[in-house]
């Protein structure tokens, strides 16, 4: 009996390895070679080929580390239309019975060609989030390191819940495959429809957003406090690393929340509480290296034993990643 064990453990840590996937162990020549680091060890850090980097974290990076320049974006090496699906923005289910939900979505659709519009200024932009930060949070970004290429390369653009279903699903569907924690599966129910019923809302609605690209998502309402007729709004912009704080709980603080789609759907997939209603970002991740090549979906064996350090490597950086990785027929190893 013993002996079976120990067989179909190999028999499944070979599987495993099959499909691009490795436990922690050391520096390998046949596989991608994965680190943990902090976005402050980004181009400082000597033995790491590549660095996979979130705007608009990257392009301050490589505006102030000599030599560190692009070398690679992971939207269009995961392919699709869009890239993948990153940010996405749920609603309380009892919101969903007026109108409103559907009046904010449309000025958050607004926001694409606000942002990019020569008119409107980075400072403007940098001062319309940035006073709206949880008291004591340093800014992502700041009038000295946004540009509009930064913000282009945030890939902001609403799109409707009922269009994303199959997409979120897929995406998720290979994040699972790639991590050791399941995220799970939405419900269908969890894809609000995109009715929204013309009875008026009275009252007051909080939404919630964590700092960095999803707040530029919502830059155009946080400029002017934007309210809509007869709702106040109370716009809050936190540390990303606590954003799922205000979805849980009997009484969740937020009314709309901007969540990373794989935490949206772990903690509210099955639509008791919320439903997504949009995906607001579809990818801002990007590989810098000083002096590597530049990785497209046509090269990308070229990482095969290189050492590849990535800023949140447990989150959807590291994730999305790995499946990049596997969905290319690469293996890859976490060192530690």
């Amino acid at each position: 009996m013993k002996k079976f064990f120990t067989v179909l453990l190999s028999a499944s840590l070979a599987a495993f390895t099959a499909v691009g996937f490795s436990a922690c162990g050391n520096e390998s020549d046949e596989a991608v070679n994965l680190v943990a680091i902090t976005a402050a060890q980004v181009g400082v850090t000597d033995d790491i080929d590549y660095y996979v980097v979130a705007e608009p974290a990257a392009s301050t990076k490589a505006k102030v580390v000599p030599s560190l320049n692009f070398a690679g974006d992971l939207q269009q090496l995961y392919g699709g239309q869009n890239g993948y699906p990153q940010a996405v923005i749920v609603a309380k289910n009892n919101l969903l019975e007026y109108g409103f939900v559907g009046d904010f979505l449309e000025a958050v659709a607004e926001n694409k060609q606000w942002i990019l519009n020569d008119g409107t200024s980075i400072q403007t932009l940098t001062d319309a989030v940035q006073s709206h930060l949880t008291d004591g949070m340093s800014p992502t970004f700041s009038a000295a390191n946004l540009t509009k290429d930064v913000i282009s390369n945030c890939s902001i653009n609403l799109t409707y819940a009922y269009n994303d279903k199959q997409e979120i699903n897929d995406f998720i569907e290979k994040v699972n495959s790639v991590s050791e924690v399941s995220f799970g599966r939405a419900a269908d129910g969890f894809f609000y429809n995109g009715g929204y019923p013309n009875v008026e809302f009275l009252g007051k609605v909080s939404v919630y957003a964590p700092d960095g690209a999803p707040a530029l998502g919502l830059a155009n309402l946080l400029a002017g406090e934007k309210s809509f007729e007869n709702v106040t709004v109370d716009y809050n912009i936190v540390e990303p690393s606590l954003i799922q704080t205000y979805v849980t709980g009997e009484n969740s603080k937020a009314d709309i929340c901007v969540l990373p789609v794989n935490i949206a759907v772990k903690l509210l997939g099955n639509g008791a509480k919320y439903k997504l209603v949009g995906t607001l970002t579809h990818g801002n991740l990007f590989l810098l290296s000083k002096g590597g090549d530049k990785i497209t979906p046509d090269n990308i064996a070229g990482l095969k034993g290189k050492k590849v350090g990535v800023v949140n490597l447990a989150a959807v950086p590291g994730l999305t990643f790995k499946v990049i990785l596997k969905d290319s027929g690469l293996d890859f190893v976490e060192l530690v």
